[in-house]
């Protein structure tokens, strides 16, 4: 299996008339997905590379029966756009844009919660299981199916993390962006809680950083007697405390937001930590040996 995204999605794409909502349709159907219809008001009836085109969301699910959508329009029209998908109905949004106002952040959670959606962003590259589907921009070349549960708060570096684990034999059942930005949709803990109930899934690697207190959800997964192993690589060793590095939550404000303390926190929890990218593979490699290990 996967996470939230499997090989039976049908995924709309709002604002698919825009440069990247067009080049998604054909980036996606080349990674096994089906684009089944597209969302831009007043164009409905026009089609993009065979896709048809509709006014609203509403009318876009009722005529394709999508149960998947990625968002594409400017962060000012972000909130009413990602709103009327998850009122539509829809169970799962990609939201990957930036600069999105907080409190646009944190209504959309809430709409997503109420709704029991699952949003997926923003400032976020989306979410991919590879071999089946992908909700977002990431290089598909860098992904290959197995049995490795991905999470990261930044896109750049899981595109490179997963490329070198799919390069050392680790491939991954789904990869999942919760972005960088301090309000966002799923969240670390609930990420790792997909990949638990995951019976494909039997190791985590988590791609964190400084700032915020996401990593300290695995560290307090990793205490549970039935939790699955897992790796984790951290960057942001030598940021300066108080200083934005990139990301809007990739702040050090406390001790407890360093790389330091998050490491220490996390291998205190029995994960294995990777120092740098180049140790990645073999920190993957180690907690999926520990997964592999027969009950005693």
């Amino acid at each position: 299996m996967s996470i939230l995204l499997d090989a039976d999605a049908r995924v709309l794409i709002v604002g698919i008339t825009g440069k990247f909502g067009t080049f998604s349709v054909k980036d996606l159907q080349q990674s096994h997905t089906r684009v089944v219809a597209g969302v831009a008001p007043g164009r409905g009836g026009q089609t993009i590379e065979g896709v048809p085109v509709f006014s609203s969301v509403a009318a876009a699910m009722k005529e394709t029966h999508a149960n998947a959508a990625l968002v594409y329009v400017p962060a000012v029209v972000a909130l009413d756009a990602v709103l009327e998908t998850i009122e539509a109905g829809c169970p799962l949004i990609a939201y990957p844009g930036d600069g999105l106002p907080v409190l646009d952040a944190m209504e959309m959670r809430a709409a997503a919660l109420d709704h029991g959606a699952h949003l997926v962003g923003p400032n976020s590259p989306g979410l991919i299981s590879p071999g089946k589907a992908k909700l977002g921009f990431m290089p598909s070349f860098c992904y290959a199916p197995g049995p490795i549960g991905v999470i990261s708060r930044s896109g750049s570096l899981s595109y490179e993390a997963c490329f070198r684990l799919s390069s050392a034999g680790l491939g991954q059942t789904s990869v999942i962006g919760i972005g960088g930005d301090p309000v966002r949709g799923v969240n670390a803990a609930e990420a790792i809680g997909l990949f638990h109930d995951d019976p494909e899934t039997r190791a985590i690697v988590y791609l964190g950083e400084i700032g915020g207190s996401e990593e300290y959800a695995l560290a307090e997964y990793a205490k549970r007697p039935d939790a699955k192993p897992s790796a984790a690589l951290l960057v942001g060793r030598t940021a300066p405390a108080g200083k934005k590095m990139g990301h809007a939550a990739a702040m050090i404000g406390s001790y407890a937001e360093s790389w330091v303390a998050k490491v220490e926190a996390l291998d205190r929890a029995g994960v294995v930590i990777a120092r740098d990218l180049d140790g990645l593979a073999s920190a993957g490699a180690s907690a999926l040996a520990r997964a592999m290990k027969p009950a005693v």
